[in-house]
């Protein structure tokens, strides 16, 4: 039907720019990825001005297009705008991440209410200043379970100075590639990134879970590795 609307709550992922004055949004809604042009988004009395951003979490209405993938947005209401990130280019990289590995994992349908709801909780963590690199490997083990690829990292063995991990179970032990870890980052990946934990562990046990990310997901994830960087 022309003109149809649907409204919803959603994350902003993506800002690209559609023709001089005008941008195509990619947000994380209730109902999984979804794109949006705005008209007129840059023009000095655009109603759309300030109104939404990267990171921001936003009620949104759109128009529905049954012929394509980019539907227009007609209103947008920012519910938090997380100006906490502003100030911290590694908070920003690690939000960029978040935001990159939504867009990539995240289905259409009733699950992606969870993958919204775990973005904004992993945005909103930023700011109680944990260390990156342990707020990071949370999101992994939350994505990966989202995804239903949650690996075991309970099986390492106590007595060797490192365990074979399966890229292709998510277990140790297990046959098919795998990686080597050491004992160290085995108890890391084990005891769910205690506080304790020190930088170098942290760091080892993030490349490890992103070999695991990579072999699954078919990509390479260059972002990971970018922000890995950032925020080591």
């Amino acid at each position: 039907m022309a003109g149809e609307t649907a409204k919803t709550r959603a994350v902003c992922l993506d800002i690209r720019p559609w023709s001089r004055t005008s941008h195509v949004v990619t947000w994380l809604a209730e109902t999984g990825p979804l794109a949006t042009s705005v008209k007129g988004a840059v023009r000095p009395k655009s109603a759309f001005l300030g109104q939404y951003d990267l990171n921001y979490s936003c009620e949104i209405v759109y128009y529905l297009n049954t012929r394509g993938d980019i539907h227009a947005l007609r209103e947008c209401l920012p519910v938090e705008s997380r100006d906490y990130l502003r100030g911290d280019w590694r908070s920003l990289a690690l939000a960029a991440y978040f935001r990159a590995i939504a867009g990539l994992m995240c289905p259409n349908g009733p699950e992606a209410q969870k993958w919204l709801d775990l973005v904004e909780r992993s945005l909103d963590a930023i700011a109680c200043g944990e260390s990156a690199l342990r707020q990071m490997l949370r999101f992994d083990f939350a994505a990966l379970e989202l995804a239903g690829i949650g690996p075991d990292f309970g099986g390492y063995s106590r007595n060797s100075e490192w365990s074979a991990f399966s890229l292709e179970s998510g277990r140790f032990g297990a046959s098919g590639r795998s990686i080597r870890v050491p004992r160290k980052v085995c108890e890391c990946l084990a005891g769910g990134v205690a506080e304790e934990t020190d930088v170098s562990t942290l760091r080892e046990a993030a490349k490890a879970v992103g070999a695991y990310f990579s072999f699954h997901t078919g990509h390479p994830l260059p972002v990971r590795r970018l922000t890995l960087k950032a925020i080591s």
